[in-house]
């Protein structure tokens, strides 16, 4: 059995309780690039009703085989979706409600859910340190949301 240091454990566990408190636990909409969808709009999220002004939900998806997660905000300005995955080491980002932050588990990047601008880097470090999340084009057209 191999010995585990107290710093390990920490780092560990500090990687760990941030995720707890974020909202993986949720029913999470689906959706898939390859199946329900319009080959001009985009992969369908669902009905544009399901996100009121100032509201973030999370949607898990499917793009290629690969299981993916998209982070869609209605703003003032429309709606805003952002790709699920850091862009320091490329973990999957969650939402903390109470704060309405996006946070990296991994590292705790903090990102804004409106722009995916970062608000803090990896471990405290300079904003500066990693980019924003990735942006995808949302449309809404007949009561609906799309992707792509």
């Amino acid at each position: 059995m191999s010995k585990v240091s107290r710093r390990g454990f920490l780092s560990v566990l500090g990687a760990l309780i941030p995720s707890f408190f974020m909202t993986k636990a949720e029913a999470v909409p689906t959706f898939s690039f390859s199946k329900n969808g319009d080959p001009k709009l985009g992969a369908l999220l669902g009905e544009s009703k399901r996100i009121k002004n100032g509201q973030t939900q999370i949607y898990s998806g499917q793009s290629g085989g690969q299981m993916i997660e998209v982070i869609l905000t209605r703003t003032n300005k429309g709606l805003v979706a952002l790709d699920g995955t850091c862009t320091h080491q490329g973990c999957t980002v969650g939402l903390d409600k109470a704060h309405k932050k996006i946070v990296c588990p991994c590292h705790h990047s903090v990102f804004d859910p409106s722009t995916g601008a970062v608000i803090l880097g990896p471990n405290g470090t300079s904003k500066n340190s990693i980019g924003p999340l990735n942006k995808y084009t949302v449309t809404e057209k007949a009561g609906n949301m799309y992707i792509k």
